[in-house]
Order: structure tokens, then sequence, then C-alpha cells
């Protein structure tokens, strides 16, 4: 077998090669958008918001903490007061203050960390392997090959640390989740700008 030649870039592809690159691009930028869309309704894409989302406020934090104490009055004595507490009484505190923010469990951050985090793996792998035909420098290369790797392991953590540690791990969900978007955006821009526009260079 012959090693990884350079001659092989984005500009000299055969026009199958090239479409099937197009509309793989074209797809998972589909899908990111309605992914940006979704964190926008659901989270935000502020560390505020993220903190809000993942760590509660002060009124979910106290709730927490009242179950908690709840639960461990119950084992204490016995099953007939763990009967006696009523999520009424935690309507009648958030009427007295800020909304009751709902709180993931860590089952539920387990099973979206793994669901994700396998679907970033297969996104910036097929980013990866197009982005590797492109003529740019190898540090950035490099780079966009690599940075959203460690990015999707550090988004997982950070809504983990952020639950069960403290709000200001949000962040690092921020950041991370930054730097895979602008990872894709300048992958879509490169490899698009050179199957397409960029001149076919001479082998």
């Amino acid at each position: 077998m012959t090693s990884f030649s350079p001659d092989i870039r984005l500009s000299n592809m055969p026009l199958s090669v090239k479409l099937l690159f197009t509309a793989v691009l074209f797809s998972l930028g589909t899908g990111y958008l309605f992914a940006l869309g979704n964190i926008a309704l659901k989270v935000g894409f502020t560390p505020e918001e993220a903190a809000l989302k993942y760590y509660g406020n002060e009124t979910s934090r106290a709730a927490l903490e009242e179950m908690t104490d709840t639960e461990v009055s119950a084992d204490e004595a016995g099953v007939s007061e763990a009967e006696e507490f009523s999520f009424d009484d935690l309507e009648e505190q958030e009427a007295e203050s800020e909304p009751l923010v709902p709180v993931p469990t860590f089952e539920a951050l387990v099973t979206e960390g793994h669901f994700h985090l396998f679907g970033y793996v297969s996104i910036f792998f097929i980013c990866g392997l197009i982005i590797i035909f492109a003529a740019i420098p190898r540090w950035l290369k490099g780079t966009l090959v690599l940075a959203p790797f460690i990015a999707s392991v550090l988004d997982i953590w950070s809504m983990l640390l952020t639950r069960f540690v403290g709000p200001g791990f949000a962040w690092l969900l921020v950041i991370s989740g930054t730097i895979m978007a602008l990872s894709f955006l300048l992958v879509f821009v490169i490899s698009i700008y050179q199957l397409w526009f960029q001149k076919s260079e001479a082998r």
C-alpha cells in the first residue's frame, strides 16, 4: 500500500465524491441548526441560562435539599412519615419565591450524555475525514480534527459538574459548545469552498 498522497485534495476529487461530501455536510449542517434551535429553546446560550438548567435556582436547590432531608427522615422514622411529604408544600414555596426550576437527575444526565457523545463522535469523525483532504496549514487541519473531540468530552463532563459541583462549571459547558460549533462551521465553509470554488490543483 502507498502512503497518503498530498495530491489528494478536495478540489481534485471526482464529481461523485464531491457530491457525496457536499450532501453529507449540508445534511449535518441542517441537523446542527436544529440542534442549536433545541439548545435555544430548552437551555440557552449563556452561562447563566446553562447554570439555571443544570444547577437550578434557589427555589429548586431548596426543594432538592428538602426532598433529601425528608427521605432521610423517612428512612429513620419509617414509611408512614414519608407518606406525609407532599409536593403541594413545594408549590406553596414556589408561590412565595422564585419559580421552581426542575433540574435533571444523575440518571437523566447519563442518558443524555451517552446519547450525545456517540452522536458527537459520528459527526466529527465525518468532518475530520473530509477536512484531512483540504489544502490548509497542518496546524489548522490538526486543530479542526482534534478540537471538537476534546470539546465534546468536556461538554458531557461539564453538565455533570454543573449539576453536582457548582454553577461555575456552566462556563465550561458554553465554551465547549462554542468550540464544537466553530469547528463544524470552519470545516463546512472550507470544505464547500474547496470542493466547488477552488481551482483543481495540477497533479
